[in-house]
């Protein structure tokens, strides 16, 4: 993992997940982390981003101060041999995302779930769930209420057990293989669903086999309501972590289907990584 790309709106969540990110880095080996503002310039009395090279020289220049003062603030938090990168664009962020790690070599993407007020909230919640949406790098969501410094000793990887992904579970045996942590494999199914088809055991199968050399712990829970379950499964094995891969939808079937990873997101007393869905 070469570098980490923390997004950041200048407000309260998005500097604990920045701290949380400094604090992280050590254990990732990752000595650069990128400060990442996506704005966007508008004229007065017009709704449409327009071209205006004064106004944006302007607004420009207000981020990079605003980055270079949260990255002297990162800076004072950490004894670790960290490189800080700033970038502020004029740029809509979920078209800008992947095109941005590809060309900085960014492993992990980091960022805040909820704002100081209630218009903050909605903005940071909105920019969330597109985030999970778009990338198709993992993204680690960190709540308020993260305790920074604290060792990752417990993970739980959340899963519906279809459709597994070796591709994506390779890259969960890269945070894994890091952070040596203890782990718990949960699923949640409704009460009368069937968890022992022939699709369901393979999955499983699939499961042991890639992450044997963890020695996971396997659970299976009945639930209603699959993120509550979830949470409450978490909280009661203290987990530093909740790790889930979100499923990709066709524009019609998203629009009835409700994202378990994001209810996890906006949930989550603890940091959420989201690793993306990979075709095999």
């Amino acid at each position: 993992m070469k570098s980490i790309l923390i997004l950041t709106d200048f407000s309260d969540a998005a500097f604990r997940a920045a701290e949380y990110a400094t604090s992280l880095a050590p254990l990732l080996g990752v000595e650069n982390l990128i400060l990442y503002h996506a704005y966007r310039t508008m004229v007065q009395g017009s709704d449409i981003p327009v071209p205006a090279p004064q106004v944006e020289n302007l607004v420009y220049v207000e981020h990079m101060e605003k980055l270079a003062s949260l990255q002297d603030q990162l800076r004072m938090m950490t004894d670790a041999n960290v490189k800080y990168e700033l970038l502020a664009e004029d740029a809509y962020l979920p078209d800008q995302l992947n095109k941005l790690c590809r060309e900085r070599n960014v492993g992990l993407v980091v960022m805040g779930v909820a704002g100081k007020t209630g218009l903050q909230q909605f903005f940071m919640g909105s920019n969330t769930s597109q985030v999970l949406k778009v990338s198709e790098y993992p993204v680690l969501v960190v709540p308020q209420e993260a305790v920074v410094g604290k060792k990752i000793s417990s993970v739980v990887f959340s899963t519906d057990l279809q459709n597994i992904s070796k591709t994506s579970l390779e890259q969960l045996h890269r945070f894994l293989d890091l952070l040596r942590p203890e782990v718990h494999i949960v699923n949640v199914e409704p009460p009368a669903a069937d968890k022992y088809s022939d699709n369901t055991r393979n999955e499983i199968t699939l499961l042991h086999d890639t992450l044997e050399k963890y020695n996971p712990a396997f659970h299976y829970v009945t639930g209603a309501h699959i993120a509550d379950s979830v949470l409450e499964f978490a909280k009661e094995h203290h987990a530093s972590l909740v790790v889930t891969v979100p499923k990709k939808h066709s524009f019609i079937s998203s629009i009835f289907h409700k994202s378990i990873s994001k209810e996890l997101a906006y949930n989550s007393p603890v940091p959420l990584l989201s690793i993306p869905a990979s075709p095999e």
